[in-house]
């Protein structure tokens, strides 16, 4: 019988490189990267196109025209679209966001044409109907209304424009008038001249040379036109912005920091550090402002990665009257790292608990070709977790010290409050 008084043995933590995925390049020149692995009979196909809110001319039209393209094909209704990928054991799931949009069906092996099959019809053959677009709009409106009532997504979307400003892509603000002013002339433009450029495909399950040669021999994609690219160029009008709510009982609060890329040498330093002060259970901002002081019942540091810009956030909804006792914490905790010794076991506890948390992520083979796209859309490959590991072995205090200082200077943040400024 286990004796469970007795903890279990403790060893070092391994990690002898990512799985490989394999690349191919179809007869269309479109990159296919594969991955074989698995015991279930299930695939995940996910087509990436460069088509997000980055280049869109009218606000929203790259989301609205998205998801028209489940809304009715010249041969289905959108009931019969939805029904075909149940039947078949598969759903779909069409995701916009700022500067992709990406189309993810989960399905059964055995059925893989099939699904292919009902993917192209969505793709090619779309009706775009009048009356599900009016419905589309209106779902929209109310779904940018019942947001923008929610602190906590508000607040997301003022920090976003504290620091781009409301005139660049990553920074402007929806409103339903922006949904209103869409028509479906503007949705047809989308989708003939950008939605699917630059597609990528990304497989993984059980795939094999048969799941490839049916995916080349049905799917096919609308052709698009040259975008020749927009200026890298934004400025915040306003690093704190306070949205007042009157009898708020909680503030949702936000501070941000530009940071580097997933290029960068020191983005690793940047990691662990930020991981040090919010980006776990453990962390400083976790025991003080939640354990100790019981401000909130969560606080956590992160990065957000755009393909032009990068920022790291802190995040918390606290109790209105300690607002301002939250943020004076937060500078307290990052003065503390930077002018105080930092506990080398509690530097051990930190890595032990990133480098067991990665290989708990990727015990899948969707979750090890999540990975891999994340670093192959930035041009990396898969020996960037390997360096990971590296900048994990090899991080000591002084390296912390230095990041903190260079990532998270206080006087450089952009902040955020929605609620109670108390």
């Amino acid at each position: 019988m286990l004796d469970r008084t007795i903890a279990p043995t403790a060893g070092e933590i391994i990690f002898s490189g990512l799985t490989q995925v394999n690349q191919h390049a179809s007869a269309a020149d479109i990159d296919i990267f594969w991955l074989n692995a698995g015991d279930q009979p299930v695939v995940k196909i996910e087509l990436v196109f460069e088509s997000g809110i980055w280049y869109e001319s009218k606000k929203s039209v790259s989301w609205l025209t998205a998801k028209m393209l489940a809304e009715g094909t010249k041969n289905k209704s959108a009931r019969q679209v939805t029904e075909g990928f149940e039947k078949l054991g598969a759903f779909l799931e069409i995701n916009p966001g700022f500067d992709d949009v990406s189309f993810t069906v989960y399905g059964l092996k055995r059925n893989f044409g099939q699904v292919v099959s009902l993917l192209n019809e969505i793709i090619n053959e779309p009706t775009f109907p009048e009356q599900e677009f009016g419905i589309l709009k209106s779902n929209r409106k109310d779904q940018i209304a019942l947001n923008d009532n929610k602190s906590n997504l508000f607040a997301s979307k003022k920090l976003r424009e504290a620091i781009y400003g409301a005139s660049f892509a990553y920074g402007q603000a929806l409103s339903t008038d922006d949904i209103e002013n869409i028509q479906l002339v503007d949705i047809k433009k989308y989708y003939a001249e950008r939605l699917f450029h630059q597609p990528k495909i990304y497989l993984s399950g059980q795939v094999d040379e048969q799941l490839l040669n049916s995916l080349e021999s049905q799917l096919t994609f609308p052709p698009t036109q040259a975008f020749y690219g927009k200026e890298i160029k934004f400025q915040s009008v306003d690093r704190d912005i306070y949205v007042k709510k009157e009898g708020s009982m909680q503030s949702s609060i936000r501070m941000a920091w530009l940071i580097p890329d997933k290029t960068r040498g020191d983005y690793f330093n940047y990691q662990i550090s930020n991981s040090l002060l919010g980006g776990y259970f453990g962390s400083r901002l976790m025991k003080n402002i939640r354990e100790e002081k019981g401000y909130t019942y969560g606080i956590s540091s992160y990065p957000i990665h755009l393909k032009h810009s990068s920022f790291g956030m802190i995040s918390a909804d606290v109790v209105a009257e300690h607002t301002k006792d939250t943020f004076s914490e937060i500078k307290t905790e990052i003065d503390k790292l930077l002018n105080k010794s930092i506990p080398s076991e509690e530097i051990v506890v930190l890595t032990n608990y990133l480098s067991g948390s990665f290989l708990a992520s990727i015990g899948t083979p969707f979750h090890v070709m999540e990975k891999f796209k994340k670093v192959q859309e930035v041009g990396l490959d898969a020996s960037y977790y390997d360096r990971y590991f590296d900048a994990l072995r090899n991080i000591d205090e002084q390296t912390i010290k230095s990041s903190i200082e260079k990532h998270f200077n206080t006087a450089d943040a952009y902040t955020t409050i929605v609620g109670l400024n108390q």
